[in-house]
């Protein structure tokens, strides 16, 4: 196009000279001399116009030229915000999301046993990868960033008396007590010895069989009262340890030195090393897991199988069910909004880098190689709108009498 456009304009100024050289002889050439050079102006204008987009015309650095490369800067924030406004709008993805019904596509997908085993096959096939990719000491940083972020904003006294009430409010730490104590019982029965050793050294008077008569008595009477409470739910001790849970949880929720007792154990805990071993410990335990799941589920094949068509028959069930895939849908609409209102600048912002990271040259050949033909049409326009345009004024000058 921009060969036509170019050879229409020479074709232009050639027939305009030949025109004004042969107008006396052959006044009718008078119609063609104004075409032409109306079709030859507005030809020029236009090629002006468009080069002066790119470049400079003609090399000739006038102002208000090169525009797109003097202002590549500009043009890529403005495309990001214009991205972000106008597409990257969580409205316009939630809309084109519930059109396409990703639900029930991917269910179907997922209904299928061999699809169900290769995506748990992929999965296992890449989880060493990612595992190797993975930096333990950036990971073991970033969960102890997130663990102290969030200590330091809990509220730990009044958290603690929550979890305390909620433990109480159906009898679990009775429960919990009544399981504990016959193992206490079993433990204090093996301390027999060790009770008659620390006693006799403490009793150096009485004989050993007095001291082992005395011992023996006093861990039996312990084993028969820890029997007793632990089958007791109403033992004068259970009361005492429910009244003094009760008094504990309103200390946690309504005493500024239980408050502040327990904002100091959070500092030392956030600032001890304690939680560094602990945050390790944590993530070694789990990735050993992880690197051992390949292979647990390579030598466990057939349960893979089994798992991969309960998973489709479980898809299966939920097609069966439209209101089902529609609260699915939904989920899906309202999570790929919540992800797109926290990264739409984020995503404003890569457009604009790329595009400024761009070479401006490289940046001018994009765009003209975009709208490289409509421009060269614009050309192509001009002179044919300019040359109609001659010939409406050579009209008028010859109805008026002028020409």
């Amino acid at each position: 196009m921009k060969t036509i456009a170019t050879t229409l304009l020479g074709v232009m100024a050639i027939l305009f000279i030949l025109a004004a050289r042969f107008k006396p002889a052959y006044p009718p050439l008078a119609w063609l001399e104004a075409f032409s050079e109306a079709a030859l102006i507005g030809g020029l204008a236009d090629w002006f116009a468009v080069v002066a987009l790119f470049r400079h015309p003609a090399g000739v650095p006038l102002p208000h030229t090169a525009i797109v490369p003097k202002n590549k800067d500009r043009i890529a924030v403005q495309l990001g915000i214009f991205v972000e406004q106008n597409f990257l709008t969580p409205s316009n993805i939630a809309a084109r999301l519930r059109g396409l019904d990703l639900a029930e596509h991917l269910l179907r997908w997922f209904a299928v046993p061999a699809n169900a085993r290769k995506l748990f096959g992929g999965a296992r096939a890449l989880l060493p990868r990612l595992l190797d990719a993975v930096d333990d000491a950036e990971v073991r940083a970033i969960v102890r960033r997130v663990v102290v972020e969030e200590v330091e904003q809990l509220d730990v006294a009044r958290a603690a008396g929550s979890l305390l009430a909620i433990v109480t409010a159906d009898g679990a730490h009775q429960r919990v007590l009544a399981r504990i104590l016959p193992v206490v019982a079993r433990w204090v029965d093996g301390q027999r010895a060790e009770i008659k050793r620390r006693f006799a050294k403490r009793s150096l008077l009485t004989p050993a069989f007095v001291d082992a008569y005395i011992v023996n008595k006093f861990v039996d009477g312990m084993i028969d009262l820890i029997g007793e409470i632990a089958q007791t739910p109403d033992h004068p001790i259970r009361r005492e340890l429910d009244a003094y849970v009760r008094e504990l949880i309103v200390r946690l929720h309504e005493d500024p030195e239980t408050a502040a007792q327990a904002a100091r154990l959070k500092t030392a805990i956030v600032q001890g090393s304690e939680l560094d071993q602990l945050v390790a410990a944590g993530w070694n335990a789990l990735r050993a897991r992880l690197e051992r799941l390949p292979t647990a589920a390579a030598d466990a094949e057939p349960s893979s199988s089994r798992l991969a068509e309960i998973a489709a028959k479980i898809a299966r069930g939920m097609l069966d069910d439209p209101a089902v895939v529609e609260r699915l849908n939904e989920r899906i609409c309202a999570a790929a909004e919540s992800v797109l209102a926290r990264f739409q600048q984020q995503f404003s912002l890569l457009i604009t880098e790329v595009v400024q990271r761009w070479d401006a040259d490289e940046v001018t050949d994009k765009i003209e190689s975009e709208l490289g033909p409509d421009l060269q049409f614009i050309r192509l326009n001009g002179s044919l709108v300019g040359g109609a345009a001659g010939v409406v004024l050579h009209a008028a000058l010859v109805a008026g009498g002028a020409a």
